[in-house]
């Protein structure tokens, strides 16, 4: 069924299209994804430390305030892997490493939705130097674990289940 949907999306207009921008589009997208990526991890990875309890003489209020930049990487990177899936949708449906990387993606997204709507003020009032409870800990544990899952995944892509030379 995936692979009809993948025929179908790779015949259309769009991506067409970006096939035939290929020469230039796919290595402009790689650059933004990377740097993406880069502001993403590094921003998330930085507050996903800041609630494993390290950096206690850090107000967790700041490193919250560096997050809307953690969405700009994010978005980045959903704006370019979308380019990437439509212009090569087979390679991505077929390769159970994207199904991968899409599960670890799921599991970040809920991971955030539970800290933003069950902790997310209780870390603002977090007082300077103090420890941070265990579900401040399991939270950003998970995030760590789930961020580097996607970046593993996404660069495992060419090597593990694609296509003999696809991304090569």
């Amino acid at each position: 069924m995936l692979l009809v949907f993948a025929s179908w999306l790779h015949r259309t207009p769009i991506s067409v299209a970006f096939q035939q921008q290929v020469t230039w589009l796919w290595p402009f997208c790689e650059t933004l994804h990377f740097a993406g990526i880069a502001l993403l991890i590094g921003v998330a990875g930085m507050f996903d430390l800041r609630l494993l309890g390290v950096m206690k003489r850090v107000p967790m209020s700041v490193v919250q305030e560096f997050m809307p930049w953690a969405s700009v990487g994010f978005r980045v990177n959903l704006l370019t892997g979308a380019i990437f899936v439509i212009s090569e949708p087979a390679q991505y449906f077929g390769n159970p490493t994207w199904w991968l990387k899409v599960a670890f993606l799921v599991l970040a997204g809920l991971n955030a939705m539970v800290f933003e709507t069950t902790f997310g003020r209780r870390a603002a009032a977090l007082p300077v130097g103090e420890d941070t409870p265990i579900a401040f800990k399991l939270i950003g544990g998970v995030s760590l674990i789930a961020w580097f899952g996607v970046l593993w995944a996404g660069r495992m892509l060419p090597f593990l289940g694609a296509g003999v030379g696809a991304g090569l």
